[in-house]
């Protein structure tokens, strides 16, 4: 009756008003201390952009924008060792502390040339880290990279604001960080012209090239004919395709990975599901012929190995040449993936289109002042591999597949 939905909306409005602060983690352990942090960071976020309707608001559209961006250029997934939702948040809100009494397409324009310049592996930190917590609560274990090995071995350091601090993005691999700061750079250009007047922010959204910019890529086709059973290999294959991109980042054999993160996921007429990845490759100079056999191993040794694999359940992977990939690679993303983001502030639906999300930014366009610079680190020399690498090289196409694990086709 509207007494019980009058008293459920009472209780909502209640709990959304909850801060929790550093005393509610007293006599909590790690586990549930971990667990509270994603609340707690998103509330120290919004805290830091403040409660001025217009900054938030400036806030939220920038991220929405650049969560976007990222999405069509295949750069969001914490899974596949890019960044997620709480990534760029932290991004965003970062320019936004630097410059308070921006607007969105300043914001938007100071992000992409912030990142893109940014001195990778030097920490994003939104605050001094808090080396310990409050009285009453236990000791935990934070991002310290002078005193732990793996710590130090992390490559694009994002780091959590409230105690204990954590990276957030321990997961990024080079051939992941290279994309991102590629993309960063080209959004860079397009942010400076749009400054110009030579183009407009919805050519952010305007496809991507990566289909384009490499000559070969090697397609991941995880398919089965239960949908049930599609369902769980699927995820199985997606959790540990961070090893698989890793494996086929290897300067002794001359090879850089370039992954899109982004399955393509459909029913064919047959009526098997197949959800298809793509890494694209490249290979140094004097690289005449690659066995990828041996950069693909670990992957196809944990996923055949798996205690849950039915006959349904299969797993194709190919070298493709740019001339010949499928046809629903170089489809426009227009519309937002069906799924709900992890730090979803709003009740947006996925029926927004891209002209809508930048349509907040045309009133202020003509604001932008392009000559205006926010503190940025200064860039670091990019690691080099042991061969050099040429963009885009052809003359070393993989021709040889070796692997003797069954129920994994290797072409």
């Amino acid at each position: 009756n509207n007494e019980d939905d009058d008293e459920q909306d009472e209780i909502a409005d209640k709990i959304a008003e909850v801060v929790v602060s550093d005393q509610m983690l007293i006599g909590l352990d790690e586990t549930s201390v971990r667990c509270v942090n994603g609340v707690r960071v998103s509330q120290y976020l919004l805290a830091i952009v403040g409660t001025n309707p217009t900054r938030l608001e400036s806030f939220r559209l920038t991220l929405r924008i650049v969560k976007e961006w990222a999405r069509v250029h295949g750069l969001y997934s914490n899974v596949l060792g890019f960044l997620g939702g709480v990534n760029w948040a932290i991004l965003v809100c970062w320019v936004c502390k630097e410059n308070p009494n921006s607007k969105p397409s300043m914001l938007l324009n100071l992000f992409f040339r912030t990142f893109a310049n940014w001195s990778w592996p030097h920490p994003v930190l939104l605050a001094k880290q808090q080396l310990h917590p409050i009285k009453g609560v236990s000791s935990h274990p934070i991002w310290d990279p002078v005193n732990n090995f793996r710590d130090a071995k992390h490559l694009m350091p994002i780091i959590t604001p409230c105690y204990p601090s954590m990276n957030s993005s321990y997961n990024v691999g080079e051939p992941q960080l290279r994309r991102i700061q590629d993309e960063l750079r080209r959004a860079t250009k397009i942010s400076h012209d749009v400054c110009f007047g030579r183009k407009t922010w919805s050519d952010l959204f305007k496809g991507n090239d990566f289909f384009r910019q490499h000559a070969n890529y090697l397609q991941v086709d995880i398919s089965s004919t239960q949908e049930d059973d599609f369902r769980e290999w699927f995820g199985l294959c997606e959790a540990r395709m961070r090893i698989l991109i890793a494996g086929l980042e290897n300067p002794s054999f001359g090879t850089q990975a370039y992954p899109f993160a982004k399955f393509f996921t459909r029913k064919e007429e047959d009526g098997k599901h197949v959800s298809s990845f793509f890494v694209a490759l490249r290979f140094a100079e004097d690289t005449e012929k690659v066995d990828l056999g041996p950069l693909i191993m670990d992957y196809l040794q944990i996923v055949n190995s798996w205690d849950g694999r039915k006959e349904t359940m299969d797993l194709a992977i190919n070298i493709v040449s740019q001339k010949n990939l499928p046809s629903f690679a170089f489809e426009v993303e227009c519309e937002k993936e069906n799924e709900v983001d992890d730090d979803s502030t709003s009740s947006e639906t996925s029926t927004n289109t891209n002209e809508e999300i930048v349509s907040g930014l045309d009133d202020d366009t003509s604001n932008v002042d392009a000559s205006k610079a926010t503190k940025t680190v200064q860039k670091s020399p990019p690691r080099s591999a042991k061969k050099k690498l040429e963009p885009g090289h052809d003359s070393g196409t993989p021709s040889m597949f070796i692997s003797p694990l069954k129920r994994a086709k290797i072409s």
